[in-house]
């Protein structure tokens, strides 16, 4: 009787334990749902807007289109009628407006990728071919209604306000291009820095931070950090950082899975190679790297 009173608390016990432990897990595992939830909410919205914009323009391709073939040039006698003429005009007018807000849907489209950019990179590929195939086809129209325009000089036709709105356009365009490449280097930029503990904090790259005494302390790459220390890579074709020494540690936070750290000989460490940029480079465009 006295064992059976003894095994009776410890069982209750182990059943208290487990099923906290139980509730626990439970907990996290409906957390991480909820996350997971939150990500597809975030996705389909932005896909549902980038389709939203990705429709309009094919919709204004399509008038386009239209305004065109209303323009009969074969029929000469008839384009210089007054009533055709103003007809005429009417269509390249709206021709214009359709092609302006082509370029802002474009880009519409733009930020509609940026802001999943960070979230799934195979998505964003995606979005930008698709964003890709349309900027062609605005380009092409581009050209073809250039070609417009100059058979409409050969017939005399009074088009100032074409010629106005389209170089308009086209400096616009190029701005905007001009824009999204500078935007895109500057994500697709970052630095990095290696060197011996001793050296980075000669050179005012590192700071020690924590410990008592002097014992303890560990770097940390300093607020005022010298960025001339630091060399500039497009992290789009540089994967592999070169480094020397028996050891290797980085400062600066990434992902321990994204890299792996190499060397051709035994004890000895020479390249850092990134096998995931995204998650690499998602919480510091720096790198500090220390040897030894």
């Amino acid at each position: 009787m006295k064992r059976i009173a003894l095994i009776i608390p410890l069982a209750v016990g182990a059943f208290s334990c487990s099923q906290l432990d139980l509730e626990e897990k439970l907990a996290a595992l409906q957390e991480e749902n909820r996350l997971l939830q939150e990500q597809t909410l975030i996705k389909d919205q932005s896909i549902a807007e980038f389709m939203e914009s990705f429709t309009e323009i094919e919709q204004n391709l399509l008038e386009i289109r239209e305004r065109e073939l209303n323009i009969d040039l074969n029929n000469g006698d008839a384009i210089g009628s007054e009533d055709v003429r103003e007809r005429v005009a009417e269509d390249i007018k709206v021709i214009n407006q359709l092609m302006t807000e082509n370029k802002q849907s474009i880009e519409e489209l733009n930020t509609k990728i940026s802001q999943v950019s960070g979230k799934n990179s195979k998505l964003r590929k995606t979005l930008e071919s698709a964003k890709a195939k349309l900027q062609a086809q605005i380009e092409e129209k581009d050209s073809q209604i250039a070609a417009l325009k100059q058979e409409l000089e050969t017939l005399d036709f009074t088009i100032t306000e074409l010629n106005g709105q389209m170089d308009t356009l086209k400096l616009a365009n190029n701005q905007q291009e001009q824009v999204i490449s500078d935007q895109t280097g500057k994500l697709n930029t970052a630095y990095y820095t290696t060197g011996s503990s001793k050296q980075l904090l000669a050179e005012n790259v590192l700071a020690k931070d924590g410990g008592f005494l002097g014992l303890g302390k560990s770097e940390m790459l300093k607020d005022d950090f010298n960025s001339d220390k630091f060399s500039k890579i497009d992290i789009t074709s540089t994967t592999t950082i070169p480094i020397s020494g028996s050891t290797a540690e980085l400062v600066t936070n990434h992902p321990s899975d994204s890299y792996i750290i190499e060397g051709d000989q035994e004890k000895t460490v020479d390249r850092l190679v990134i096998i995931d940029p995204d998650r690499f480079w998602n919480s510091s465009k720096y790198l500090v790297v220390v040897t030894n």
